[in-house]
């Protein structure tokens, strides 16, 4: 069981005033209000990871459906968001939009060779997953303009 705080007080007589001093000590935990700011780093970095994970499930879950996500492919996916890898889940509309129109019948390895060549070493993988959706892993320093404004849902 966690310890509990408590509060304890002690007297001591200052002989020099003759007057008591009461001294009130609390155990070393504190407690902040839900809404403080020091847990903003902590709450994107699990808004990131669930949608991460997320995305990545969306890809080979429901009821009876075919899908081209292999099991080793979905376990290199997961290993990618457990290393700390954001995974980025774009319907083709919207990839076609951010990064140009040719994307819309291009292959997944031309898709991360571009995204090299534009964002840099940052893109770790792209495929083509469920639904005609895009997944674009990057590392978390990823400040380009279709990543830095992406809602995690």
């Amino acid at each position: 069981m966690p310890p509990r705080k408590t509060n304890r007080t002690s007297q001591k007589k200052n002989y020099r005033t003759s007057t008591w001093k009461t001294k009130t000590t609390r155990s070393s935990a504190s407690y902040y209000p839900c809404n403080s700011p020091k847990y903003s780093p902590a709450r994107f970095e699990c808004q990131w990871r669930m949608g991460s994970y997320r995305n990545v499930w969306s890809q080979f879950n429901g009821a009876g459906m075919k899908t081209t996500f292999s099991p080793t492919l979905a376990n290199r996916w997961i290993k990618y968001v457990n290393n700390g890898v954001r995974v980025y889940k774009f319907n083709n509309n919207d990839f076609s939009k951010h990064f140009g129109t040719e994307w819309a019948g291009g292959t997944p390895t031309a898709a991360r060779q571009y995204l090299r060549k534009k964002y840099g070493p940052g893109v770790k993988d792209v495929t083509r997953g469920k639904g005609n959706c895009w997944l674009v892993a990057t590392t978390k320093n990823m400040t380009g303009r279709p990543f830095a404004n992406y809602l995690w849902k």
